[in-house]
């Protein structure tokens, strides 16, 4: 049998140091971070430290966390002790395993040796609650920094890694952890093992937070799928639950996801919403389910369900996800905010665009379009001279104040914080950027035609129906609505808009009136837009299946507009 060749021995020198990350001084200190999440734990302690540096940067796109990727921030202010911050791409939370622990650190040492440094000091990374243990987690650190070393031999030196640890009992896990390392080792690597307290510094500048900077809250669950397997996996500010892998017959699934849409009664959404939460939903997320806001990262299958018409029972009530825990949906694909500036945010001022119905031919107007466009003009003016608001209006209801021409030119010499729009939509799968708003059979306002403005808005609100008199003349399932909304939406994410809500089918008309009251009664009094779309949602509860096809693509915790004396920190 042939032997595998020996390994060339790394000797490495290993300090466990008991203190606060942002206390040592050291070339760098290494964090890693979940693509397109808020900085948390010990990246929060930091970004905090480096006046929310971090979570602008995650916030306008500039740092990704693919898997691998390693970003360098360097301490220019001073306000830690370490010169640099490297960022560690973790990729997609849930998926983080072992393998990829190795492949990280093997990246960060080629980093840090190609600088020219002789040490880095990180946390343990990986090892939260429900992900990589504390042995799997320290282990693949080591390989990962072994590995890079073998290869580049003489080409980088790496003399100490130092291992920071806060808790006092996590810090004495942790030696244990690395003394069996030591002890036990295959003599491919030998650790040198100390350890060290940090001073405490005592006089920290307290950071300012000049703008809104998103929070890592409630929880976030990623939901993908192919064909019959549903594979779930969540994250909440202290816990993480890996992928769970559900396999069903998924015309059971679609078949509850009808009944929902054809539900008149809430003694039927009850009966096929808790269809819906068992039948998919891994038991051991109930506990992530609990946490307000929740938010669902899908792609354009997954979104074909209606997730917000879900419910599990708790203390002999039934719970809806989309009231009773503000369901708000964001895109797998677009993890980091997309490039793209929207609309300053300012008290008491908007600026708003409403079209109605706006197209010529007989079969694609809706008539309940133009009074649910009315309707909304009429709450704006009410919560104008109401609250003494300063909302600027602008209207264009009909085919005869829709001129697609002017509409554009609208659009990209204003600066408008909301758009509502009620009509038909179109989403092509095979041209995404050709989908959007129906201005006629031979006329479609994309996004990518809208949003060539120089600012995009905070919120779009498109009551808009896929009834697929423009292609097929036949109308959609709920599962071609429903991904068609997905898609739609997406496309104007991919503009930079932050927040979409949409229908995913056709939606009566008084409820729907009823809803927009509501919701822009609550947005224009300064509240969230997940706990604005609850309360609507609430409201039209009894009146079918209404309420269940509002969709928000966004962040539940942003703001549309900040009320004198409110705070401020959560708007859009």
């Amino acid at each position: 049998m042939k032997q595998r060749p020996m390994q060339m021995p790394i000797t490495l020198n290993v300090e466990v140091v008991h203190g606060d990350i942002r206390d040592i001084k050291t070339s760098a200190v290494v964090v890693g971070h979940y693509r397109g999440l808020p900085p948390v734990r010990a990246v929060g302690a930091l970004d905090q430290a480096l006046e929310f540096w971090i979570s602008k940067a995650v916030k306008r796109g500039m740092i990704g966390g693919g898997l691998g990727e390693v970003f360098l921030i360097p301490n220019t202010q001073k306000s830690i002790a370490a010169s640099t911050v490297i960022l560690a791409g973790m990729g997609e939370y849930g998926r983080f395993n072992r393998e990829d622990l190795d492949l990280l650190f093997a990246n960060v040492t080629y980093g840090v040796t190609a600088l020219g440094w002789r040490e880095f000091s990180t946390v343990v990374v990986g090892s939260g609650e429900g992900n990589l243990s504390l042995d799997q987690a320290i282990e693949g650190m080591l390989v990962g920094v072994g590995s890079a070393l073998r290869r580049l031999k003489d080409q980088g030196h790496l003399e100490t890694l130092q291992i920071v640890e806060y808790d006092k009992d996590r810090f004495k896990a942790i030696l244990k952890v690395l003394e069996k390392i030591k002890n036990n080792g295959d003599g491919s690597l030998t650790v040198r093992l100390t350890t060290r307290e940090l001073s405490k510094r005592t006089h920290r500048r307290k950071p300012s937070k000049p703008e809104h900077l998103d929070a890592m809250k409630g929880s976030r669950i990623t939901i993908e799928r192919d064909r019959d397997v549903f594979r779930f996996s969540a994250i909440r500010e202290q816990a993480v639950i890996p992928v769970r892998e559900i396999t069903v017959q998924s015309s059971y699934a679609e078949g509850a996801a009808e009944l929902l849409k054809e539900s008149r009664s809430v003694e039927d959404q009850q009966k096929y919403g808790k269809l819906l939460h068992s039948y998919l939903m891994p038991k051991d997320f109930q506990d992530m389910i609990d946490v307000t806001p929740l938010t669902l990262m899908v792609d354009r299958s997954t979104a074909a369900f209606p997730w917000e018409m879900a419910a599990f029972e708790q203390h002999g009530k039934t719970i809806f996800y989309g009231p009773g825990r503000q369901l708000t949906r964001q895109f797998r694909t677009i993890l980091s905010s997309p490039p793209g500036l929207t609309a300053p945010m300012t008290v008491e001022r908007l600026r708003v665009l409403v079209i109605a119905d706006p197209a010529p031919e007989a079969e694609l107007q809706l008539p309940g379009a133009r009074e649910e466009g009315r309707a909304v003009v009429r709450i704006m003016q009410n919560m104008k001279e109401g609250q003494g608001l300063n909302i600027t209006i602008e209207q264009r209801i009909g085919v005869n104040e829709c001129d697609p021409v002017e509409l554009l030119a609208l659009i990209l010499s204003e600066e408008f914080d909301l758009i509502h729009y009620s009509g038909h939509g179109d989403f092509d799968e095979k041209n995404p950027a050709r989908s959007g708003w129906i201005f006629g059979k031979e006329n479609i306002l994309s996004a990518r035609d809208i949003f060539r403005a120089r600012l995009v808005p905070r919120l779009i609100f498109a009551n808009a129906c896929f009834s697929g008199v423009v292609r097929s003349g036949k109308p959609f399932t709920l599962q071609e609505s429903n991904r068609n909304l997905a898609g739609l939406a997406q496309a104007f994410f991919e503009r930079g808009v932050q927040n979409y809500v949409g229908i995913g089918w056709p939606v009566n008309d008084a409820a729907a009136l009823e809803f927009a009251k509501i919701f822009y009664s609550e947005t224009l009094s300064g509240n969230e837009l997940g706990s604005s779309l609850s309360k609507a949602r609430e409201a039209i509860l009894t009146s079918g299946s209404t309420w269940g096809a509002y969709q928000h693509y966004g962040q539940a915790t942003a703001k549309l507009i900040v009320q004198s004396g409110k705070n401020s920190d959560d708007n859009l």
